[in-house]
């Protein structure tokens, strides 16, 4: 996808995001004002529909919960502080409703322990479970609607791509895109680091800045600075070494403070879960799916000559070197006959039934095995031949540090990357995992795998293609 050059917006001048205004600032005010009714009506109404108001206990609960509503409610308050849910800038409908489910959560057991400290017995559990399910519903449909209200309060963005080369632009173009229109931004165009005056120029008439990952050390750290000063939002791809410092602790050595950061990968209690939970749920994958997995079998066998799966050496944890399986979608003896290079939509090598099982990621399915045997895990860094992975260590430096873990079925590469994504990107995906390893966060990645597998239309190259015809009428 090709940038576009940077040209002088219609209204000139510096464009000043009311982010900061008063409506802005009232705005965030009535939010709060509303989710904290909608909390406390959420559990008014659980217990209307799940008592009869007639009965003598209904008062006595009753009270109780009035009892709790104010600690319950500074609570709220203080959650939705700590979640952000008054920052709208840049977010989209999906991080709303997972902040609403995380808030709600947190509210509901506030509530549940503040009854028990206090010794309010008679606070229902069923009007905590049924006012959940009513606050996170509410919540969900108040935070959206929000969300797309505070668009038409916060002036539209205007971004500037500032790259090193046109072949650069294009390569960060080609990323940011698809998310332009749904993140409420007009792409201005690109300029070039051998023109810093320019740049600054650009920079002064947009109010975001997305900072290529080639531009280098001494002009990043300028442009830093400088829209830092003037208040301008800033997009970073981060390095290796940026990386690192995602997650580490303080540590003074008398009046100089150090950041500490130890060494990759997993804890042994970190390891024996994941591991427990590998075991358990390929296992139960595999006793639903495998009359499934019996028919797909036959359907490769029948539509080409060769054999039913395709294996290849693969490189995980620590190096190790293991045969990674999968259902056969390409015609048997493929790289022998046609040679090795990327498989493309058009491939000729790519059978029939091949080409559907690639689009529904149904050929991945025997690497169940692969996990029940311990070799991969549900979750983790994409599997790499061992060849490309010495090519891929001598170009980008920290690349070997994916193998701090076991080689994963699906992952943060794999969900939000794309097929053919950047070596770099890839391992940037893969380190984030690795930093913020966490149970919660594998389970978060399994359910976006499956929302990924399921057979929608493609919003993401739709939504790109917009974009691109749309960017040129700014």
């Amino acid at each position: 996808m090709e940038a576009k050059y940077y040209r002088k917006p219609e209204k000139t001048g510096y464009i000043m995001s009311r982010r900061r205004s008063v409506m802005a600032h009232l705005f965030k005010l009535l939010y709060i004002v509303v989710e904290l009714l909608l909390v406390n009506l959420s559990l008014v109404a659980a217990f209307f529909l799940v008592y009869d108001r007639s009965l003598p206990t209904f008062a006595i609960s009753f009270s109780d919960y009035l009892s709790t509503m104010p600690l319950m409610t500074v609570g709220a308050l203080l959650y939705i502080d700590y979640f952000g849910m008054t920052h709208f800038f840049r977010k989209n409908r999906t991080e709303m409703v997972v902040v609403s489910f995380r808030f709600v959560f947190l509210v509901i057991v506030s509530a549940a322990a503040i009854a028990f400290a206090f010794q309010w017995y008679t606070f229902p559990r069923w009007v905590m479970v049924v006012g959940s399910v009513i606050m996170f519903v509410a919540t969900s449909v108040w935070s959206v609607f929000s969300l797309e209200m505070s668009k038409r309060i916060y002036s539209k963005g205007r971004l500037v791509i500032v790259a090193k080369s046109r072949e650069d632009a294009d390569r960060v173009f080609s990323k940011i895109a698809g998310q332009l229109k749904s993140l409420h931004i007009n792409y201005l165009g690109y300029v070039l680091e051998n023109d810093m005056e320019k740049v600054y120029r650009a920079v002064d008439r947009s109010t975001e800045v997305v900072i290529s990952p080639a531009v280098n050390e001494t002009d990043k750290a300028n442009l830093y600075l400088y829209c830092a000063n003037i208040d301008k939002t800033i997009y970073v791809v981060p390095q290796f070494s940026d990386l690192i410092y995602s997650k580490f602790r303080i540590v003074q050595f008398h009046d100089m403070p150090t950041f500490m950061i130890d060494s990759l990968g997993l804890t042994f209690q970190q390891r024996l879960f994941k591991r427990i939970f590998d075991i358990l749920f390929s296992l139960i994958v595999l006793l639903i799916l495998w009359p499934f997995m019996l028919i797909i079998a036959l359907a490769v066998r029948l539509d080409s000559k060769g054999p039913v799966f395709y294996s290849q050496e693969r490189i995980t944890e620590s190096g190790r070197l293991y045969t990674v399986y999968k259902f056969r979608t390409m015609v048997a003896g493929a790289e022998e006959t046609f040679g090795s290079f990327q498989s493309s939509p058009d491939d000729p090598r790519v059978t029939r039934v091949g080409r559907w099982l690639r689009a529904s990621h149904l050929d991945e399915l025997p690497q169940f095995l692969n996990i029940l045997f311990g070799e991969m895990s549900v979750v983790g860094p994409r599997s790499d031949r061992p060849s490309t992975i010495g090519e891929f260590e001598d170009q980008i430096p920290g690349y070997n540090q994916r193998l701090k873990v076991k080689s994963g079925l699906t992952g943060l590469a794999q969900i939000y990357g794309r097929y053919n994504s950047d070596p770099e990107d890839k391992l940037r995906f893969d380190m984030m995992y690795i930093k913020n390893y966490s149970f919660v966060s594998d389970m978060r990645i399994i359910l976006k795998t499956i929302q990924a597998v399921i057979p929608i239309k493609d919003n993401y190259n739709k939504q790109s293609d917009q974009i691109n015809n749309w960017e040129y009428d700014v």
